[in-house]
């Protein structure tokens, strides 16, 4: 039996659609998959009490540590020149995060946990000023 070509067309038309919308839900459920993200800034805790205050300034190019709970190594991100940093694709658990400025000095750890209700963080990571003594900072 010879299929009329108006229905073979229509027949290819439904597969392509079809295909192509499998592969679009595809991509949409790995990119929800993915994980979550941490962002934040690193600043120097100049009064000693872990908030950031009006003239407290942020570290530029502060090198943040990211690092699950049960691994080995960190994740290394860096700040951008404002002193706020991203670290994105993050698989859902516990993270111990701490900065570092270009002087080697460090910034208490903090705990994060990135889960499916929770899949993203906001950190501010204070460098104190027990660290700083001796340390001249410029403010340009």
């Amino acid at each position: 039996m010879k299929w009329p070509k108006q229905v073979v067309a229509i027949a290819v038309i439904q597969l392509i659609l079809l295909v192509l919308l499998g592969a679009a839900a595809l991509a949409a459920g790995e990119e929800a998959e993915s994980g979550g993200y941490i962002s934040g800034s690193v600043f120097y805790d100049l009064d000693g009490d872990g908030q950031a205050r009006v003239g407290e300034p942020n570290v530029p190019y502060a090198t943040i540590f990211i690092q699950r709970e049960g691994e080995d190594e960190p994740l290394v991100v860096s700040a951008d020149a404002a002193g706020f940093f991203v670290a994105r694709n993050l698989s859902y658990g516990v993270y111990l995060i701490w900065a570092q400025d270009g002087e080697s000095n460090l910034s208490g750890m903090q705990s994060v946990t990135l889960d499916e209700v929770n899949g993203a963080s906001s950190v501010d990571l204070p460098i104190s000023r027990d660290a700083l003594e001796g340390a001249q900072i410029r403010i340009t």
